[in-house]
């Protein structure tokens, strides 16, 4: 009876949530939706653990002096507090009007419920997998006999080549990769000695005199052989995948933003740039570059993190790195690829003066495709003082906006005049987001920025499909001097841009 009341006071909960006004008409559904998910999920976790109780009475000989049965029960436990986290996330819904915090709150009850639902179905699933395995044991060893096999059958040469490749090429990732490799290669020796162990058993089993003890053996020995299979078959493609994220560079140029709203609703994107650098041959510095864009729909708080960065790389990864070494403070475009003024070149450029004098950064021939797809086909050189005010805001782990006065404009970002030049025809541009700014002009676009359609309607990349370029050569030899460059910075008639220093 007691529970039952439960039941019908949060189910007036939930059609409180439901009727909650001040919020979108779609997410008072999703609410709602998802509070009925909840009281379904909390009946069924009942019935769930009610059933595995049952199943463990049923065959006390197989379970005796097992650790897994209390494991199990403890984990029922964790899900129903994560669900009853979730019933206090629905119940704080109840009086929220504010669409900010109540879609945070939708979402904890939501990531709660689910993680909750997830753990429950995995004791059930495991609790019926033993009792399945007795049930039928000829079976059951078939399956043992093809996860050994598979085992013992994998061919992991070509793995090691491709592993001792990128070792060769990136020495600084040697040992991870080595360590990777190592274990999948010990899975082969270790499920051996398994198999070995239990050949007793199996061979009971398979004249059907093997007793509960020996069953849960070969129960155990049959988890660890499935998930030796499942390591050993997917490590190939997995660390081969690893190996070829070193071979790249990319940036991901946040290059057009977009909120709509539909009545009450609303639906954010980010158009995303990524400008891939791929070594086809890392000794000799040959590289080919990528490039594609396309739309992505993002969740409100995604969009609000980045939405004063409108032109900016918001994620950078360096060759030689994984992807999950990524760093996402965004920053200028390019200004990744400079060397220090310390170290004064590198495989991309050099530092040197222009006719007044300034010191310059010069991008090598080779490289003025990447350049031209990272700052949208109108560079501009970057001064030192510049990069050394980029140098101490990635220090502190700052975004860095371009050196500013009180009363002069941010170069970057979403309100800097270079987003307000290079984006002209972005649909950011175009709808006023600019205009925001206080530094922006009467002009919605810059002088000899030509404008059209919005790029996001343009047909050129909008399927997203990328823009390959020839394979580019190596770096050329120091101190080589080179004339002008489209799209970038102009030295006076028929001088060069000074000494390669």
């Amino acid at each position: 009876m007691k529970r039952l009341y439960g039941a019908l006071s949060f189910l007036g909960v939930l059609l409180l949530v439901s009727c909650a006004g001040g919020l979108p008409p779609s997410l008072q559904r999703e609410i709602g939706d998802e509070n009925s998910l909840l009281q379904s999920d909390e009946q069924q976790l009942q019935h769930s653990r009610d059933k595995v109780q049952q199943e463990l009475a049923q065959a006390p000989d197989l379970f005796s002096g097992q650790s897994e049965p209390d494991q199990w029960m403890a984990n029922y436990g964790l899900a129903r507090t994560k669900l009853s986290s979730a019933k206090a996330d629905a119940q704080q819904l109840a009086g929220v009007r504010e669409e900010v915090r109540a879609r945070r709150l939708l979402a904890e009850e939501r990531a709660l419920r689910q993680a909750a639902e997830t753990t429950w179905k995995a004791q059930e699933a495991a609790a019926g997998a033993w009792l399945a395995f007795r049930r039928d044991l000829p079976t059951s060893l078939a399956g043992m006999n093809r996860e050994y096999q598979t085992i013992h059958t994998a061919d992991l040469t070509q793995l090691s080549k491709t592993i001792a490749q990128a070792e060769k090429d990136w020495p600084a990732k040697s040992s991870d990769l080595e360590n990777r490799l190592a274990i999948v290669k010990a899975i082969p020796a270790k499920a051996e000695e398994e198999w070995s162990a239990t050949a007793a058993a199996r061979q009971d089993a398979a004249a059907g005199k093997a007793d509960a003890k020996q069953v849960a053996v070969l129960i155990k020995t049959d988890e660890l052989l499935s998930q030796q299979a499942k390591a050993v078959t997917a490590a190939p493609a997995e660390l081969a995948g690893l190996s070829a994220q070193l071979y790249d560079t990319w940036d991901k140029i946040l290059t057009d933003l977009d909120e709509s709203h539909y009545g009450g609703d609303s639906l954010y994107r980010e158009r995303l740039k990524t400008v891939r650098t791929h070594y086809t041959n890392v000794a000799a510095k040959k590289t080919e570059t990528h490039s594609e864009e396309h739309w992505v729909t993002v969740s409100e708080p995604s969009f609000e993190a980045v939405k004063n960065d409108m032109g900016m790389a918001i994620a950078h990864k360096d060759a030689g790195h994984f992807d999950s070494e990524a760093t996402t403070i965004p920053q200028p475009p390019g200004y990744s690829y400079i060397a220090s003024p310390e170290q004064g070149s590198n495989q991309y450029g050099y530092w040197t003066h222009d006719n007044g004098g300034h010191s310059i950064w010069t991008w090598l021939p080779e490289y003025l495709i990447l350049r031209e797809l990272l700052w949208n086909h109108d560079y501009h050189p970057v001064v030192m003082g510049d990069y050394s005010a980029y140098r101490m805001a990635q220090r502190n782990g700052t975004s860095y906006y371009g050196q500013q006065t009180p009363n002069s404009p941010p170069k970057y970002g979403s309100h800097g005049t270079f987003t307000q030049s290079h984006y002209a025809n972005s649909r950011y541009v175009q709808s006023g987001g600019y205009s925001g700014s206080a530094y922006a002009s009467r002009g919605s676009s810059s002088p000899g920025v030509a404008r059209g359609s919005p790029s996001w309607e343009s047909n050129s990349n909008s399927n997203g499909a990328g823009k390959r370029f020839g394979r580019q050569p190596g770096a050329a030899p120091s101190g080589q001097r080179f004339g002008r460059q489209s799209g970038g910075f102009r030295a006076p008639s028929g001088r060069g841009f000074g000494r390669h220093r």
